[in-house]
């Protein structure tokens, strides 16, 4: 957690399906989230229906930072690396620029309306993943939320070496279970956890 977090309310799109709530419990360890000072981040993979304004979610899920940092940690060193090249790449073509939100004029819509990392918008992409940091009942600013679209999600995966994908497909089979759309949809994809 940052020194002074820039807080907002938690937008409802971070919602969890299930109960139109703010996620409440780690997915992982149970941990209770919404306390103050404790970091979390909650991650929801979409899928659009070309011609109609609809989407539905594919799975959605919260974990605490501890769980976070664990799955992290089970990464190969070429996975790491691969993908630290990767975001220095995207950021070195941005420019290097930091990241400006004016919290009082942000546009949360607008924002997440475009892939952060291929600028491809929402709108014609077929499935993207929904990504935010939080702090308790808050969600952070600091690091702002992010949508990483269908072709980002594929160049990533292709820079996960195959003891990442095991572990990342091992996260999907114990804790996002065995939904037969889901199935359909991401087996043999490669989950993504940012």
């Amino acid at each position: 957690m940052w020194k002074h977090d820039l807080l907002t309310d938690i937008p409802d799109r971070f919602y969890s399906d299930e109960d139109g709530k703010p996620f409440d419990h780690c997915k992982i360890c149970g941990k209770y989230l919404l306390d103050n000072g404790t970091t979390y981040f909650v991650e929801k993979a979409m899928k659009n229906y070309e011609g109609y304004d609809f989407q539905t979610t594919l799975f959605e899920y919260a974990v605490c930072l501890d769980c976070h940092s664990t799955i992290q940690g089970s990464m190969s060193d070429e996975s790491i690396n691969n993908l630290q090249q990767y975001y220095a790449k995207i950021l070195a073509d941005k420019g290097n620029q930091p990241i400006v939100i004016d919290i009082n004029n942000f546009d949360l819509d607008s924002w997440l309306s475009t892939c952060f990392f291929t600028g491809d918008p929402v709108s014609q992409m077929n499935e993207y993943q929904l990504v935010a940091q939080f702090n308790g009942d808050k969600m952070v600013m600091n690091t702002p939320p992010m949508i990483i679209g269908e072709a980002a999600m594929e160049q990533m995966a292709g820079l996960l070496s195959d003891k990442t994908t095991d572990e990342m497909n091992g996260f999907r089979d114990q804790f996002l279970g065995p939904d037969p759309e889901l199935e359909e949809l991401i087996y043999g994809k490669k989950l993504l956890l940012i």
